[in-house]
C-alpha cells in the first residue's frame, strides 16, 4: 500500500479532488416542485429540458407538476421561466386567400367557295376570367397549417418535424404546397415559418421535394404573400383551308393572414 501511494501520488491527489468536488455538487443541488395552472407537465418540461441541454438539471412532469433537481442559482431562473411558460394556449384562426387569373386567344382564318365564288373568313377571341376564394381553420398558436390548392388543413404537433421539412414530409403525404406554422409573439407580432414545397425533386437525400423556408414576423390581421404559379399552354391546328391559333394561361397567387382570437 505504501507502495503504491509512492508511485501513483499525482493520481490519488486527482481522485481525492474529484470526489470532494462531486460531493460538493451533490450537496448544493435541491429539488423543486412547480405547479402549473394553465398547460400539461409534458409540454414544459420538453422546453425546459431543450433550454437546459448540457446543464446540471433533471426535470420531470407529473401531471400538473414539474419537479426540478438542480443548484439553487439554476432552480431560481427555472422558477421565473415556469411563470412565463405557463400560460393559456393562444389561439390563432389562419385565412388562406387564392385568386385565379385566366385568359385565352383563339385566332383563325379560313377560305370557303360556294357558288362558284371564294371568300375568306377571319376570327379573332379574347377571353379573360379572375375568381377568388377564402378558406378558415382555427388552431392553437404552435400548430401547423398545410395549404395546398386553396385549401387548409392543420397538421398535428407530433409531426411538425420543427424546421426540417423532410421530417414532416415522411409522415404527411404532400408534393406541393406550403406549411405555415404561426408562432404569437404578443399582441402586435406574429411570427411566421413558411416552408414552400416544390414538386421537382431535390438532389438531398432524405427529401423528396424541395423546399424553402421562409420565416417572416408581421402583425396579426396582415396580409402575407405566399407564391404562385403559372401555367401557360398553345395550340395550332391546320389543314388544306383552315388554320386555327389558340393559347390560355392561368395565373393563381396565395396569401395568408393570421388573427389572434380573444
Amino acid at each position: 500500500m505504501v507502495y503504491f501511494v509512492r508511485r501513483y501520488p499525482l493520481q490519488l491527489a486527482l481522485a481525492f479532488l474529484l470526489g470532494l468536488i462531486s460531493s460538493q455538487v451533490l450537496a448544493q443541488a435541491e429539488s423543486r416542485t412547480y405547479q402549473l395552472n394553465n398547460r400539461p407537465g409534458d409540454d414544459v418540461a420538453v422546453q425546459i429540458r431543450e433550454l437546459y441541454q448540457g446543464s446540471p438539471v433533471t426535470v420531470t412532469a407529473r401531471g400538473q407538476q414539474l419537479v426540478v433537481r438542480g443548484e439553487p442559482p439554476l432552480l431560481e431562473e427555472i422558477g421565473r421561466l415556469v411563470e412565463t411558460l405557463d400560460v393559456a394556449p393562444v389561439q390563432v384562426r389562419i385565412t388562406v386567400r387564392s385568386r385565379t387569373d385566366s385568359g385565352g386567344k383563339r385566332s383563325g382564318a379560313g377560305i370557303s367557295a360556294s357558288n362558284g365564288q371564294a371568300g375568306i373568313s377571319a376570327e379573332r377571341r379574347v377571353t379573360s376570367t379572375g375568381s377568388a376564394q377564402e378558406r378558415s381553420v382555427i388552431m392553437q398558436d404552435g400548430q401547423s397549417a398545410h395549404i395546398t390548392s386553396g385549401q387548409v388543413r392543420t397538421i398535428p404537433v407530433a409531426v411538425r418535424g420543427g424546421r426540417n421539412p423532410a421530417a414532416f414530409l415522411q409522415q404527411v403525404e404532400t408534393r406541393s404546397g406550403f406549411l405555415v406554422s404561426p408562432q404569437v409573439i404578443s399582441d402586435q407580432a406574429v411570427e411566421l415559418s413558411i416552408v414552400s414545397f416544390e414538386e421537382e425533386p431535390a438532389n438531398l437525400d432524405g427529401y423528396e421535394t424541395e423546399a424553402v423556408v421562409t420565416i417572416r414576423r408581421v402583425e396579426p390581421g396582415q396580409w402575407v404573400t405566399l407564391g404562385s404559379t403559372a401555367t401557360r399552354s398553345t395550340q395550332e391546328r391546320s389543314g388544306i383551308t383552315y388554320q386555327v391559333n389558340s393559347s390560355r394561361s392561368e395565373n393563381r397567387s396565395f396569401e395568408v393572414r393570421v388573427d389572434v382570437l380573444p
